[in-house]
């Protein structure tokens, strides 16, 4: 082996490795000096533009016009960095911002300003976007500036493939119509996940009355999820008026919504509904049989004791327990006449249980 020529190879490898290490350290202290002089620069404009907000917002109104001459010499300062990408992007941010910290006509004014510069042409652009999370950012930025006459535009989204631009077309539509904008369920074919419907029910809630919530007709709609998120309401704010409605849907196809049904009726304690789920019990899963005896708890006479009595002996303890505790709520007489020991262990102990919790 001829180890000089190994030896002139390493050396040779080592000075190559050695430069592109020099290249590697000059090139980062270069990439990290540029994030410096950007992120400084970022924030220099955003200062800038918060100055010249509050400039524009204090300036003395036009009388009989849209702006103030002073007022028309920010919008020109403005819409200089509209061109930039990251100076809208900050613009955008900066007016959202400080639009949370005032509060009467000054909102109005900074939304009229929104519009004036150009910043809603790009917002409405965003929509016409192939991307999802940019469509998304567009219907936001239109929801936080309150812009109402973009709701054609974005009723097309209500049922878009991705669930995080169908959720800001819907908070969209709730935070700006309050409840009209509930009208948006009249046309959901999509899901509503567990999350979209608490941010649905948040949004219902800030509405300023609630009784005038028509929740009926959507409890027969043709979309499950927008029945479970109507049950929801109407549990959530005790409309007892839908009872009717509460009670045509025990029979839904939807297990889900049977047993939500069920649960809204017991807390209503709605006595008819024991008489419709007891006539067809043999039908029933048994989630619906344990929530017939949860409605039971709450509905039963002395009456129900008989049938109450076909499920004290059942091979499953949550049906067993429901109906021992049913049975001795409502017919303490014949819970008494039980046997109190017996080869079923699960029996005995519920038994014991509930002697011990009632008294004996």
């Amino acid at each position: 082996m001829d180890f000089p020529l190994v030896e002139s190879v390493i050396w040779t490898l080592v000075v190559i490795l050695a430069i592109i290490i020099l290249i590697l350290v000059f090139y980062l202290k270069a990439l990290r000096s540029n994030i410096r002089l950007t992120v400084a620069r970022k924030i220099r404009y955003r200062n800038n533009i918060e100055q010249l907000l509050i400039q524009f917002l204090y300036s003395e109104d036009a009388e009989g016009e849209k702006f103030s001459n002073n007022q028309k010499k920010l919008v020109k300062r403005f819409k200089k960095g509209l061109p930039t990408k990251w100076k809208r992007k900050i613009m955008t941010s900066t007016f959202f911002e400080l639009s949370r910290e005032i509060s009467g006509n000054m909102v109005l004014t900074m939304h009229k300003l929104y519009e004036e510069i150009g910043l809603l042409d790009f917002a409405i652009k965003k929509l016409r976007s192939k991307k999802w999370n940019v469509i998304a950012i567009g219907i936001k930025e239109l929801r936080q500036f309150k812009i109402k006459r973009t709701q054609n535009l974005i009723t097309k989204f209500v049922n878009h493939s991705r669930e995080e631009v169908r959720r800001e077309a819907q908070l969209y539509f709730l935070e700006l119509f309050g409840y009209e904008g509930l009208n948006f369920l009249d046309n959901l074919k999509a899901p509503l996940s567990e999350w979209d419907q608490i941010q649905l029910l948040r949004e219902i809630e800030q509405f300023e009355n609630h009784e005038i919530i028509e929740v009926t007709r959507w409890l027969r709609s043709e979309n499950d999820y927008v029945i479970i998120l109507m049950l929801n309401v109407v549990k959530f704010f005790n409309r007892l008026e839908t009872k009717d409605a509460l009670l045509d849907l025990i029979n839904h196809n939807n297990l889900e919504i049977r047993l939500k049904t069920i649960e809204i009726l017991t807390h209503f304690e709605v006595s008819e509904a024991k008489g419709i789920l007891m006539s067809k019990v043999d039908a029933l899963c048994l989630k619906e049989k344990i929530a017939l005896l949860g409605l039971l708890e709450k509905t039963a006479t002395t009456e129900d004791s008989v049938f109450v009595l076909d499920y004290i002996n059942n091979d499953n303890f949550e049906l067993k327990h429901r109906a021992l505790r049913v049975l001795k709520t409502v017919d303490a007489d014949l819970y008494n006449k039980l046997e109190k020991k017996s080869n079923d262990e699960a029996y005995n102990k519920i038994i014991n249980f509930l002697d011990y919790s009632y008294g004996i």
